[in-house]
């Protein structure tokens, strides 16, 4: 299950063009049976009854995930409400969305770990409505185990796992029910790495973003890199109010810091664009080679819209990097 709430500020718009499951930013290493599509978040029942027992659950997912991505089913049979929820409108709505789905692989997700609780995500109208409907006597906590999804990718046609998955990796990933995570095989990534995927805005980006907001406040970030980021998002983050702009701002300076860190320990420190190396150069050679390249943000606009991470940078030449700003110009519309 998994539906509703989104940040005030959050906007709809598409985020990326078609891809494979094999080409994204992070492997597929676990995998959930569902009964509707989730759209904003997934949920997880805890199995104990104690008092730690929603962060025992927590830790176990978070240990399923493995830093990794996961790939969404719904089920080919829809649970039974609660006595005297059976004709619910919202129950039956479900289950009517449950048949169109039924058996398909719907989506894949990235999930971030978040010590929110579920009524904080969905608000409370919903969870007591969800509770009343398909929580044991007694028991209000289905689902209550919460995940937001902070970037999701829908794979195109919903096909259903029946054709895409041999019959043995079917067995070992859904033959049994599992109130958690199920993890995905070599062979089983072997089996979806073809399907055409394409990225759409996740409505709780925004966890993710506030919750890397706190870690750039925390951080030291380079004046220079501030102003760097200042001059590429200068047209960006319209709507925004200024004390949200800063932090928006500071974030992706964050991200740029660690966009720098990965191309100077990965050695691959020259120009994205006209290739140029300090290195074949004897009179740049003794100085800092950071201090020779700016880091562009190839998508300013998306800012305060969805997780923008280190591949959404480019290292380039301070000459390269005027170009792509005179470029951008010109292709905006006049105002």
């Amino acid at each position: 299950m998994g539906e509703k709430l989104r940040h005030p500020s959050a906007q709809t718009t598409c985020v990326n063009d078609p891809m494979k499951i094999r080409d994204l930013p992070l492997p597929v290493t676990s995998t959930k049976a569902d009964w509707l599509p989730g759209t904003t978040w997934l949920g997880f029942t805890p199995t104990g009854t104690g008092p730690d027992a929603h962060a025992k659950c927590q830790s176990t997912v978070n240990q399923q995930l493995a830093g990794g991505l996961v790939l969404e089913r719904v089920t080919q049979s829809f649970g039974t409400a609660q006595p005297g929820h059976e004709n619910d409108p919202q129950v039956l709505a479900d289950r009517e969305r449950h048949e169109k789905f039924a058996d398909c692989l719907i989506a894949i997700h990235q999930l971030r770990p978040s010590a929110r609780r579920l009524v904080d995500i969905i608000g409370a109208q919903e969870f007591e409505h969800l509770q009343d409907a398909w929580s044991e006597p007694g028991k209000r906590n289905r689902w209550s185990v919460a995940f937001p999804i902070v970037r999701t990718w829908k794979i195109t046609g919903e096909p259903k796992a029946h054709d895409v998955l041999s019959r043995e990796v079917f067995r070992s990933a859904y033959q049994t029910q599992s109130a958690l995570l199920r993890p995905v095989s070599e062979r089983m990534r072997s089996e979806i790495a073809e399907l055409d995927v394409v990225e759409v805005p996740a409505g709780n980006a925004w966890i993710a973003i506030e919750d890397e907001i706190e870690m750039a406040l925390r951080d030291q970030i380079p004046a220079s890199l501030l102003q760097n980021i200042n001059f590429d998002l200068l047209h960006a983050l319209e709507g925004q109010e200024e004390e949200r702009k800063i932090k928006i701002k500071r974030r992706a300076a964050w991200v740029a810091q660690r966009f720098w860190f990965q191309r100077q320990k990965a050695g691959t420190t020259q120009c994205d664009d006209c290739g140029f190396d300090p290195a074949a150069d004897a009179a740049l050679a003794k100085l800092p080679r950071r201090s020779l390249f700016d880091i562009h943000h190839k998508d300013p606009l998306a800012e305060g819209i969805r997780m923008t991470e280190p591949k959404d940078f480019a290292l380039l030449c301070p000459t390269c990097h005027r170009i792509e700003h005179v470029k951008l110009r010109a292709s905006r519309p006049p105002r």
